[in-house]
């Protein structure tokens, strides 16, 4: 089963870029890959100020774990640095993750974004961490820490 889910996001990795390139028009939706303690692929709908999030992957810092998470992020600020625009984030959501053990929990999402306003490049750049608060906590701590570094490619 893992060797089938990493083939599948492989191939998505491969393909929903070049897909994309064809029609580099920006739109609110993104899809994208994570690189932290969820690893893989991640999805974001944007509708002004708010956005909703979903990423599946693996958790290679808590040994391999399939996780999944969801979360909405409200835009709270702004700032630029020279010619740069970027956006602060928070939010709120939910994380399961899949191994030996099963665990679920609250996330608690605070991040910054840079939209790349390019029409031949459409992407987003994002960074985000914030506390985890689990109710299941299978072999894991009641509370942990979450953090995604990634880019997103608008469809």
């Amino acid at each position: 089963m893992k060797k089938v889910l990493l083939a599948v996001l492989l191939l998505a990795m491969v393909l929903l870029p070049a897909t994309a390139a064809e029609r580099a028009s920006k739109t609110d939706l993104a899809v994208g890959l994570n690189l932290g303690t969820n690893t893989g692929v991640g999805v974001q709908y944007r509708m002004n100020d708010l956005d909703v999030i979903g990423n599946i992957g693996f958790d290679f810092f808590n040994g391999v774990t399939f996780v999944f998470d969801a979360a909405a992020n409200y835009k709270v600020a702004e700032f630029s640095i020279d010619t740069l625009d970027f956006d602060v984030t928070v939010g709120g959501g939910v994380a399961m993750g899949v191994g030996d053990n099963f665990d679920f929990g609250l996330i608690i999402p605070a991040g910054v974004v840079y939209h790349l306003d390019n029409n031949d490049l459409p992407l987003d750049f994002y960074l985000r961490t914030g506390p985890v608060i689990r109710f299941v906590q299978g072999d894991k701590k009641p509370f942990g820490w979450y953090g995604a570094l990634g880019a997103l490619w608008r469809l």
